[in-house]
């Protein structure tokens, strides 16, 4: 559907997923992407649009919110000028850019966690949707992977993407028996070289197991999963644009997974060939 080699979309993390994360990602066959709002102005978004499309001709993503926060109109005329072609909405209407996207060949798809967003998303003609479960870094919702997309799967007819608790390519052949058409990978790639992650967020997401994320409200109003130990001292919600976001982590289940800080295109490589090897070992447990 978006030109990739695997199913594989670096997630678009706040403040980590940048032109270099973008880059490697989508160089190592997979699907690259980044969060508008990382960017505080059209020009800075410009600029690195040029960069990435300097080093790379495949395909590129990008999480655009559309509630009216940020300059998404002038954005995403500079994502179309530069050839995004895969578009994931939040915080808004989808049907505000699906016109303007496919006159331009591209895709949009919307993080959704319930049967009943995933419903309304389709009636406004997404051409798929991002199923986020409970164990994804970041906003999260309640019900997990094995069980998330199976449902939505059931009862939808456009493309469930997997995101959440995918680190590894056994991982990823879960979601894709269970339904899924890709996986969003985050967590993972936090610990990568070309994550801006600080090297201690890096080291934290590697040390850290399942049971030292949780899940709260009371970071940004939403259910999102992070390190304990980053928001243990957390007292205010920061401003947007506000230097105290790099000192809250957030993180998914995964970090159960991610045991090295590597270059992220390794870490692709890796769940290719143990998807691969998962596959085929699969097709000898019945006889």
């Amino acid at each position: 559907m978006i030109g990739i080699r695997y199913p594989i979309i670096g997630a678009p993390m706040f403040l980590i997923s940048y032109e270099e994360l973008v880059v490697a990602v989508s160089q190592a066959g997979g699907l690259g992407t980044f969060p508008l709002p990382n960017f505080r102005s059209v020009e800075e978004l410009a600029a690195s649009l040029k960069r990435i499309r300097q080093q790379t001709e495949n395909p590129i993503g990008v999480n655009i919110h559309l509630s009216g926060k940020f300059e998404w109109q002038e954005q995403l005329k500079l994502c179309l000028d530069a050839g995004v072609m895969f578009f994931l909405t939040s915080l808004g209407d989808p049907r505000l850019i699906l016109d303007d996207v496919h006159r331009n060949g591209g895709k949009v798809f919307a993080d959704v966690i319930s049967l009943e967003h995933g419903v309304k998303a389709q009636d406004k003609g997404v051409d798929g949707v991002v199923a986020v479960a409970s164990d994804a870094g970041g906003h999260a919702g309640t019900a997990p992977t094995i069980v998330l997309v199976p449902y939505l799967k059931a009862r939808l007819g456009i493309p469930v993407v997997a995101a959440g608790g995918v680190s590894t390519g056994a991982q990823m052949a879960a979601a894709i028996a269970l339904g899924a058409s890709a996986t969003v990978v985050g967590t993972r790639l936090i610990a990568t070289h070309e994550s801006r992650a600080s090297h201690a967020y890096k080291e934290a997401v590697v040390s850290a197991g399942p049971d030292d994320i949780v899940c709260t409200d009371r970071i940004t109003g939403n259910r999102a999963n992070w390190l304990a130990k980053s928001i243990e001292k957390f007292e205010k919600r920061p401003e947007i644009g506000s230097k105290k976001w790099l000192e809250l982590w957030s993180a998914g289940k995964s970090v159960a997974q991610t045991d090295s800080i590597c270059p992220a295109a390794s870490v692709i490589a890796a769940m290719v060939k143990e998807y691969s090897e998962v596959c085929a070992s699969l097709g000898r447990t019945i006889r």
